[in-house]
């Protein structure tokens, strides 16, 4: 059941391998190092806690925890008030691209749900999907419950990170990418570093400027790496570097992409002379 549901469409972007909720879950207790799936955590009494590395989150009521496959975890319901959970194990491509708009990532895992009555609803049409019947069918709907659950979860959050609220315009881009010409920048970079998950980041860059934040960077790399070809004689390796790109080959190829010539040629013009 679980392979057909991970090769079809309907669902493989979020499948459900395993569901439940445990009320008061006295001695409950889980230790893994190594596992290949996602996990989501929603407590709605009590308390426990679950250790990811060095970090512990302290989880009580109306708090939820993902845990992405493959990040050590462990955790456990408190002696004096264990806790009550709903919880899911799934797989797809869908689970981290919610973490990313929700607005979690691996150095923090939790939140806490503002209006959670909304989600636990959600949790609770999905415990009771499984007495529907073992058919593909009816995983077909846990998939797209699960889907539900995580879209309404989005909208617990707010976009802007409060620890790092960094205007974002069409000043601050431009002034940060100048700043950091010679870094090689990647999407997850440039999204902490303005407070926003990597889908709003990239949504609101697109509005601003126009194009996506990656190609606006090359471009800007390559306006860089023209101005030191026509103004300077340091090595097409050395200008590479200068711009973030240590490949000189991938540097080469990019240039030629954007420009329409090889770096060695476009010396050789002397554009802009």
């Amino acid at each position: 059941m679980i392979k057909e549901l991970q090769v079809s469409a309907i669902s493989r972007g979020l499948c459900p391998l395993a569901f439940g909720f445990y009320e008061r879950a006295i001695g409950h207790e889980i230790k893994r190092i190594n596992h290949d799936d996602h996990l989501v955590l929603c407590c709605v009494d009590g308390h426990g806690k679950v250790i990811v590395g060095n970090k512990v989150y302290n989880m009580s009521k109306n708090d939820i925890i993902f845990l992405p496959k493959g990040v050590a975890h462990h955790y456990k319901a408190s002696k004096k008030e264990p806790w009550s959970i709903y919880w899911a194990h799934v797989d797809g491509h869908m689970f981290e691209e919610f973490m990313d708009i929700i607005g979690v990532d691996k150095l923090s895992l939790k939140i806490t749900l503002t209006e959670p009555k909304i989600v636990i609803d959600e949790f609770k049409q999905l415990i009771e999907s499984r007495h529907l019947g073992y058919q593909l069918n009816r995983f077909f709907v846990a998939s797209n419950m699960l889907k539900k659950i995580f879209s309404l979860i989005t909208l617990q959050r707010p976009i802007i990170s409060l620890a790092n609220n960094r205007n974002l315009s069409e000043r601050s881009i431009q002034t940060y990418f100048n700043d950091n010409i010679d870094q090689p920048l990647t999407l997850d970079d440039m999204a902490k570093y303005f407070g926003l998950s990597k889908f709003y980041f990239a949504k609101k860059f697109q509005q601003i400027i126009g194009n996506s934040p990656i190609k606006h960077l090359i471009e800007l790399k390559i306006q860089q790496a023209c101005k030191l070809l026509d103004s300077t004689d340091i090595s097409i390796n050395h200008v590479a570097k200068s711009v973030g790109l240590d490949d000189p080959y991938y540097f080469s190829r990019l240039f030629k992409k954007t420009i329409g010539i090889s770096p060695s040629n476009y010396r050789k013009s002397r554009h802009g002379h």
